[in-house]
């Protein structure tokens, strides 16, 4: 045992001795590490051979590396240094390295703004920029999803909880009213109109986020919401031949519908027996048109009138409560969503340019069963220069196809958008699609199915429908940008640029025969003749809703672009340009009945006649009409420049003006167009000689202030009008005013002011920004009431403004810098705005509790969230509290109500003068008031409307048939009222249908 360990110990020795010796061979190789910019030497830098020598620079920067003979290069890292390479061999053994700092690559970063590339470190705005390693972090099909998360103050907000819906961009919150409120998007240095989500994220290089008026105002009467500047891949002369190829799929969970807590079905259940104790659903329950009743109602009622027995009605209703809808609705409305995404980039190098192939395929499931998305993209890029790189001719063209299926609805509703029950079963205990309450009561349709007249299935099956209904969006767009520059001298580039865009959208809704809508509509609008036998006024057929939309824009571009040094001083960068856009739009809307797509037919059908309703033989209806026809010719003329000033690298100022002009406004704004402007400065603190503090590698100031704009392309100067075919009741062709003439409609405004702070610490290993901003927006679009005279109560125009302010913080951290790199950012943003200036307050309660329409408030957000104003729920009980400055008084359910301060309507129309009431026969309400008419906001055919209420029963009634200038009205009751108690109110509505009065309380009596 004792020669085996002599024996290993020898082997250790010898292979030891061998490492030495074989250590020491080779050639020393000594460099000196150093700071490029100040020459200082730096410290503890790694230093590799490429055969695994290693090293540290010591204090004076110096390292010795032995070289093998088969070392090629050698490495140099440090942190907070971009690393550097030796080709070897080099002559002589003493080398100097010198690393460049990582702010110094920073500050190089090129922000493109669509008009000109920047330098970060000369821009004095707000910008923020996401570049191609940061969207590659995320998997996603959309360079919408990509984006998110990466910018503060960038806000995506879905219009729908499904992943197929819209999504609604804001920067630094809300600057408009009525305009678009959505940034400016620019793509390869253009605007761009089509729709985000058709582009290949793949063939963006790069996005710059422009935020305040410094950054934005270049682009002028378009940046007032911000602007997004999308800049594509253009490949590279420098390299041979490149092939990317990517292949992605990501497969996403069902929603979680229990996310948002909700109401159990028991508990629906519980809150539907209360209300039909209190009498709430008796005005439907009689109502002529059958309005819809949920299944317990129509349970309650049957005990009620004693078809249904109380052990029977209480089982049943126990059912009902153990079923959840949402429950439903996962298994068979949803499911797992599958996005894949095929990528494939071609670049080749030639001589004196280079050629960038692009192809792109995407194929999405979505969650919802049916709904999906595919995408077409492709895309050739060519560069050309000419005459010693003087002379760069370009070619961009894009083609881009898109298909949006959204069949499945997702969430299922009632007549007049009332969601469905939570008790709802979408499959019977024999497995067959369950029937579902829709649109008119189950006991109704029970019954007209039981005759067999011949109607079609009455029924909805949610399930069914899913399948019987065709419903998809296409997007197809052609795209070609060229661009031909020319350096004259050294610090001057001539430029023109022109592209054109053809963009074709339809939206074809094809809902098939057996489908629910086109069967209820047929029968609704179905006659029975006097022997029995049925008339069709809508044929059998599918009915098929198509919206077509055709954009043609030509844009062309003249810019002149200066960069020019002075002394090694002074740096003057400028673009100097105009340009010409004109987006010619066509639309087109068609109905077509009794559709079939077999044989391209289609049945004519009489839109003339008043129908009577098979639902209410009393009402009657015309068939609904959804042809239209729209054009619109946008033209837009713009001069601007924006130049900067650099002074010793520290000091920038920058000043950027635009006048723009369009035909929409008429010719008194066309001949005067919009001058926005902007001005800002930059301090970068951290190059003075007095600034000595190493802790800080960047730390810079920055300041601006100025005018941006925005456009609403749906008002024009001139009176503009709708043709709306043939009146109900004269039969006769009539337009609608859409706009009355302003020769004072102009551009919107927005006044932008910014200060900022970039910072850098630890040799930028901790770097970000904060971000101060205030905006005032004056004369925004806004609703202002009109005299009536003239036909209109209101116009819309400019006479509303806006104010905000808020703040932007980003943080980045670098944690590891190594073959494993690790970064960390906080970002935090706020933005706060509100209207300050609004004309018309003719705003009823029932549009702001509905959020169906936008109801600007001054004071308050735009988009505020209204409730009533209480002291809560008690501890103990859990019953509301007193309402304060309220109708209700008390805590639930003992509250008591003061009729006397009740509002059925509010609004801006003059009430009535010496209103009076009083029963002056049995059961007859007399009102007499004066006849003060044609004056501002009265007028001598106002129609008095009376709301009578039975506090007893519950029940509304509504009376009409006066003016105000009748100064009377009568209204008899009938003898069953003889002892009830009840109050009432009126209130006036203009000819218009829109504009009412604030109510009037009448007063409470008990009749006789």
């Amino acid at each position: 045992m004792n020669n085996v360990y002599k024996i290993i110990c020898l082997l250790l020795l010898n292979l030891y001795a061998a490492c030495g010796v074989f250590a020491q061979e080779g050639n020393p190789f000594k460099l000196v590490v150093r700071d490029k910019e100040n020459g200082k030497p730096l410290q503890g830098a790694t230093v590799r051979s490429s055969s695994g020598w290693q090293v540290s620079s010591d204090g004076n920067g110096e390292a010795t590396v032995i070289l093998r003979p088969q070392d090629k290069a050698v490495y140099v890292r440090l942190l907070g240094y971009e690393p550097d390479t030796i080709l070897l061999p080099v002559t002589g053994n003493n080398y100097t390295v010198r690393l460049v700092s990582k702010i110094n690559a920073i500050e190089e970063v090129q922000i493109n703004t669509g008009y000109q590339r920047l330098s970060k470190e000369r821009l004095t705005g707000a910008v923020n920029k996401v570049d191609e390693a940061i969207l590659k972090t995320v998997v996603s099909t959309s360079i919408i999803d990509r984006l998110a998360n990466n910018v503060p103050g960038l806000v995506f907000n879905k219009t729908g909880g499904n992943p197929s819906d819209q999504t609604q961009i804001s920067i630094r919150g809300q600057s408009t009213l009525f305009s678009r409120p959505d940034p400016l998007i620019v793509l390869d240095n253009f605007p761009y109109d089509g729709d985000l989500s058709s582009i290949n994220p793949d063939d963006i290089e790069s996005i710059s986020i422009l935020k305040d008026a410094g950054a934005a105002s270049v682009w002028g009467a378009r940046a007032a919401n911000g602007v997004i500047v999308l800049t594509s891949k253009k490949g590279s002369a420098a390299s041979g031949l490149k092939i990317d190829l990517t292949a992605q799929a990501t497969i996403g969970d069902r929603p979680n519908l229990k996310y948002e807590p909700r109401i159990s079905s028991a508990d629906y259940i519980q809150i539907e027996r209360e209300l039909f104790d209190k009498g709430l659903y008796k005005t439907q329950e009689t109502n002529a048109n059958k309005t819809v009743l949920t299944p317990v109602v129509e349970l309650l009622i049957a005990n009620r009138d004693g078809l249904l027995a109380k052990e029977d009605l209480e089982s049943q209703l126990q059912s009902l409560g153990q079923i959840d809808l949402d429950r439903e609705m996962s298994k068979y409305f949803q499911q797992q969503s599958l996005n894949q995404h095929y990528a494939l980039s071609i670049n080749k190098a030639t001589a004196g340019g280079n050629w960038l192939l692009s192809l792109g395929v995407d194929k999405n499931r979505d969650n919802l069963v049916k709904n999906g998305f595919e995408r077409l993209n492709g895309r050739l890029f060519i560069e050309q220069k000419f005459w010693k790189d003087r002379l760069t001719f370009s070619a961009n063209i894009a083609r881009n196809n898109t298909n949006l299926f959204t069949p499945n609805p997702g969430t299922l509703y009632m007549t007049n958008l009332k969601q469905l029950y939570p008790y709802a079963r979408l499959k019977d205990d024999q497995g067959y699609n369950a029937v579902v309450n829709k649109d008119f009561r189950a006991t109704y349709l029970n019954s007209v199915m039981e005759q067999n007249i011949g109607l079609l299935d009455w029924y909805y099956r949610p399930l069914d429908e899913v399948d019987l209904w065709d419903k998809k969006r296409q997007d197809r767009e052609y795209r070609i940008d060229f661009n031909l520059g020319v350096k004259l001298i050294d610090g001057l580039l001539l430029n023109t640029s022109y592209q054109y865009v053809d963009r074709d959208l339809e939206d074809r809704d094809n809902q098939s025969l057996n489908s629910y809508g086109v069967r209820s509509l047929i029968n609704q609008f179905t006659t029975v003749l006097d022997d029995g036998k049925i008339l069709r006024n809508i044929p059998l057929g599918n009915i098929l809703d198509v919206e077509r939309q055709s954009v043609a824009t030509h844009r062309l571009r003249m810019q002149a672009t200066i960069d020019k040094t002075i002394s090694n001083i002074f740096n003057i960068q400028s673009v100097v340009g105009a340009e010409v856009n004109r987006a010619a739009t066509s639309g087109l809307q068609n109905r077509l009945y009794g559709y079939n797509a077999e044989r391209a037919g289609i049945s004519s059908v009489d839109y003339l006649t008043l129908f009577p309703s098979f639902v209410n033989p009393a009402g009657t209806n015309l068939i609904p009409f959804k042809d239209d026809v729209s054009k619109l010719t946008d033209r837009f003329v713009s001069y601007y420049q924006n130049s900067s000033i650099s002074i010793a690298s520290k000091y920038v100022l920058t000043a950027s003006t635009r006048f723009d002009q369009s035909n929409i406004f008429g010719v008194r704004t066309n001949q005067k167009g919009v001058p926005l402007w902007s001005v800002g400065l930059a301090w970068s603190i951290n190059k003075e000689n007095f600034f000595k503090a190493d802790l800080f590698s960047q730390l810079k100031l920055r300041t601006t202030y100025g005018l941006s704009g925005n456009v609403n392309r749906n008002l024009s100067a001139f009176t503009t009008a709708s043709y709306m075919g043939l009146a109900p009741f004269s039969r006769l062709p009539y337009a609608t005013i859409q706009n009355p003439p302003n020769a004072e409609l102009r551009w919107e405004r927005t006044k932008v002011f910014n200060v900022g702070i970039d910072f850098g610490l630890l040799k930028n290993r901790i770097n970000g920004s904060f971000d101060y901003f205030q905006k005032r927006g004056v004369d925004l679009i806004g609703d202002a009431p009109y005299p009536a005279s003239s036909g209109v109560t209101r116009y819309r125009g400019n006479v509303a403004a806006s104010k905000g302010h808020g703040y932007e913080l980003l943080l980045n951290g670098l944690i590891v810098d190594e073959a494993f790199r690790w970064n960390s950012t906080l970002m935090l943003s706020q933005a706060k705005d509100i209207v300050s200036d609004y004309m018309d307050l003719t705003i009823s309660g029932l549009n702001m509790i509905q959020g169906t329409s936008i109801n600007p408030r001054v004071g308050k957000p735009l988009y505020s969230m209204y409730s009533f104003d209480t002291e809560g729920l008690d501890p103990v009980t859990g019953a509301f509290q007193e309402f304060i400055n309220n109708a209700f008084q008390g805590a639930y359910p003992n509250f008591t109500v003061d009729y006397s301060v009740v509002k059925i309507a509010s609004g801006g129309l003059a009430a009535l003068v010496g209103l009076q009431t009083v029963e002056s026969f049995p059961k007859v309400l007399s009102l007499t008031w004066d006849p003060i008419g044609n004056r501002f906001n009265a007028f001598d055919d106002d129609q008095v409307l009376v709301i009578l209420y039975d506090v007893i029963e519950n029940l509304f009634f509504a009376f009409e048939g006066a003016t105000r200038l009748d100064a009377a009205m009568d209204i008899t009751l009938p003898d069953s009222y003889t002892g009830k108690t009840i109050v009432g109110w009126t209130f006036n509505i203009h000819r218009d249908g829109v504009m009412t009065s604030s109510s009037q309380y009448l007063g409470e009596f008990v009749l006789t």
